[in-house]
């Protein structure tokens, strides 16, 4: 445990964070109240936090402040080329000419290249989320445990999930492609809980293949909203509560669950595509999308402008991109 708890601290010092190794007893002034008997931890003074639904709402006003144009409600089919690159964004209202498209579709992503003949390994996991209504907590600080994960709301209550359990609802892409992520099964196949059942069956009803004026799987489908496991947020809830009794007192006021786009390693794809010139691919971020957001669109901003940028303003990516290229998969 000390062994691991100073690899993530050397791992993140390496990051230039201000991360630090605590003991048992700092854990219990940061966090009071706590019954785990903890051998440490790691804690991240700057670390923040940030209700998803406004951090995007502010993103999106952002871009839109900056000339960006927000089309919503209105599904991309498919993209036309010319000469072998991209020419053309073919939506369910009509076409958008441009020579540049930077593809964001988290969990459809797959599907999308897999129209184009492009094999994108990403698989799809469900997390399930509860929010209790508004209590006393132990702390500001957000938490995570071996089995539990939690953080103060905005409206006073927590947001609290299952950290070790993910619901894997087995569908064709499993099958097909899941000898990919045998080195994370060996480590981590304790965290699935797999099943097999009517989510295969509706997803195998959706189209693999259409045409730009054909109806796509995105118009039948316009949101992934899965249901909540209410067993998972029950564990959540339960080892939350033996670890800090204060959080007896919770009263569910809201669960939800969302879907995840797993890389066999974990780690985004933010890169240019070979076999379709013109395109980018910013995906696969596995859980991480809504923190990594802004980072991983200027990093995608550079992949597809790369040639460009080079020759007019010589730009250097923020960050090395070689662990995110499509080709390490």
């Amino acid at each position: 445990m000390h062994c691991e708890l100073y690899q993530l601290e050397t791992r993140e010092l390496s990051l230039s964070l201000d991360s630090k190794m605590l003991s048992s007893k700092e854990i219990d002034d940061l966090v009071p109240g706590g019954k785990g008997d903890w051998r440490g931890g790691i804690y991240t003074p700057s670390d923040g936090r940030a209700e998803p639904s406004i951090a995007t709402t502010a993103m999106a006003r952002s871009a839109i402040a900056k000339g960006a144009i927000m089309v919503q409600d209105c599904a991309v089919r498919t993209l036309s080329t010319s000469a072998g690159k991209v020419c053309c964004v073919v939506t369910e209202k009509g076409e958008i000419r441009c020579d540049q498209v930077l593809l964001a579709g988290g969990a459809w992503s797959r599907r999308f290249l897999g129209n184009h003949g492009i094999s994108l390994p990403t698989l799809p996991l469900v997390c399930s989320v509860l929010r209790t209504k508004p209590m006393e907590g132990p702390s500001e600080i957000s938490v995570g445990g071996p089995d539990f994960l939690f953080r103060k709301h905005q409206d006073g209550g927590f947001i609290i999930t299952q950290r070790s359990a993910l619901d894997a609802h087995i569908t064709l892409d499993h099958l097909l492609i899941g000898w990919r992520y045998l080195s994370q099964l060996r480590t981590q196949g304790g965290f699935l809980r797999t099943s097999f059942g009517k989510e295969f069956f509706r997803d195998l009803k959706l189209a693999h293949r259409w045409k730009a004026n054909s109806k796509s799987p995105f118009e039948q489908i316009r949101t992934l909203d899965p249901a909540a496991n209410p067993g998972l947020n029950n564990e959540a809830l339960t080892n939350l509560r033996k670890a800090w009794p204060i959080f007896n007192q919770a009263i569910i006021e809201e669960s939800w669950a969302g879907v995840i786009d797993i890389t066999p390693d974990s780690n985004p794809i933010i890169d240019r595509t070979n076999t379709l010139p013109g395109l980018t691919i910013a995906t696969g971020f596995s859980g991480q999308g809504v923190g990594t957001g802004p980072a991983a669109g200027q990093l995608g901003s550079w992949a597809a402008w790369q040639l460009a940028a080079d020759i007019v303003t010589n730009a250097e990516p923020i960050i090395d991109p070689t662990p995110y290229k499509f080709e390490r998969l």
